[in-house]
Formats: structure tokens, C-alpha cells, sequence
């Protein structure tokens, strides 16, 4: 089962969940899961990588940029989410008790 992180806007107590572990959604969409979170220059830096690989590569490269990114991918995200000021406020299943 999957666990997640709970992140609170001070400002106005709204809570986001970011999964904890792969993210497949940026395996199958990559940058387009930056774009739709608010991180047009990691999106944009991850893609010019998966680009620059997969011309060197014959396209293997490429998907294992986006596997790498897969893994990297939540951890970025709540970085963002601290940077701006949420609070990490506990897991999904501590605070549903």
C-alpha cells in the first residue's frame, strides 16, 4: 500500500499528499508532470537530458532518464513544497487516526 507525506499551507491550512516512492506518471508523461506541478525548469532540464541520451543511445537512453526521473521526481516535489513555506505535517495513515 502506498504511503504518503502531508504538506500544509500555513496560509490557508490547505494540505497536498506526495506519494512516497516511483512516481509513475512521470515515467509515461516526464515533462508534462513537471509542467502540471509548477516546475517548468526541472521539466524542461529532465527533457533535454532524455533527449541528449536517447540521440546517443538509439532511444534507450532516454527511458532510463525518465526511470531515474521516476525516482527523483516526489522528493523534488516536496522540496518545492518546503521551499515555499508548507509544513510537513506527518504521513496519510498517522493522521487519519
Amino acid at each position: 500500500m502506498a504511503r504518503y507525506k502531508v504538506f500544509e499551507n500555513p496560509a490557508n491550512n490547505y494540505r497536498e499528499k506526495v506519494k512516497e516512492g516511483f512516481n509513475w506518471v512521470v515515467l509515461l508523461f516526464g515533462p508534462f508532470w513537471y509542467l502540471f506541478n509548477g516546475m517548468v525548469g526541472k521539466g524542461l532540464a529532465w527533457t533535454f537530458v532524455a533527449v541528449l541520451a536517447a540521440a546517443f543511445t538509439v532511444g534507450i537512453g532516454g527511458l532510463v532518464v525518465w526511470v531515474i526521473a521516476g525516482f527523483i521526481a516526489n522528493g523534488e516535489k516536496e522540496k518545492k513544497y518546503l521551499q515555499q513555506g508548507w509544513r510537513f505535517i506527518g504521513y496519510d495513515d498517522q493522521l487519519s487516526s
